[in-house]
């Protein structure tokens, strides 16, 4: 985990080193969960919880276009729990990812620069496609907890693919706040047959700050 995290860190610094726009935010993460066991079986009466979600990264618009690409790391919490009343079984899963966030956003509109300042509303479409990697979690069934660290079944990358909307308010040319959502999905990459398969949907309602580096340094 500490070689993760140092990785990620590295990673940050050497792609923001030139970037235009950095930002970190914090939000709220809606999942739910769609679970089939190494038997083909699937389990029913799943509901997900609320976790936390950040981010950070940074933002570097496409020449004049209305286009701007996006890179960053992320750390996304999911949970979801359940019951069978007819068999008697519980069931939860605990986990917690960290991600690389690649991302394309198109501005329908922005405030436009006047005499070196700029305020104002500004409009976005985000999509974002994300590795992430068990950072940690666990499996509780019928109140017996297992550790997902090093299971095989859990030890891969989940790939996601999320979309949403941005609206931010300039209060400076330098210093942005804005309010996001973004929902998505994650899909599987390879062969999972007579394997665990987790399928999550996620809603992330989440509010940052952004600074443009290019008008402060």
């Amino acid at each position: 985990m500490k070689k993760l995290s140092i990785g990620f860190l590295l990673t940050f610094w050497v792609v923001t080193a030139n970037s235009q726009i950095i930002f970190f935010e914090s939000g709220k993460l809606f999942s739910t969960i769609r679970y089939k066991d190494s038997n083909g079986v699937k389990l029913g009466n799943l509901k997900g919880t609320s976790e936390n979600s950040l981010a950070l990264g940074y933002r570097h618009a496409l020449g004049r276009s209305k286009f701007s690409y996006l890179a960053g790391v992320s750390y996304n919490r999911y949970g979801a729990e359940g019951s069978n009343p007819v068999l008697g079984n519980y069931y939860k899963w605990d986990v917690q990812y960290a991600g690389i966030n690649l991302g394309l956003d198109y501005d329908f509109f922005r405030p436009k620069v006047i005499n070196n300042n700029q305020s104002g509303l500004s409009f976005c479409i985000r999509t974002t496609v994300s590795p992430e990697f068990l950072l940690d979690g666990s499996q509780n069934l019928n109140d017996r907890i297992y550790d997902l660290n090093g299971a095989e079944d859990f030890d891969k990358p989940l790939y996601f693919v999320r979309g949403g909307a941005v609206l931010s308010y300039y209060i400076s040319r330098s210093f942005i706040v804005y309010g996001s959502y973004m929902g998505g999905t994650n899909i599987l990459i390879g062969d999972y047959k007579g394997k665990e398969q987790l399928h999550f949907n996620t809603h992330t309602l989440s509010i940052g700050v952004a600074i443009n580096l290019k008008s402060v340094l």
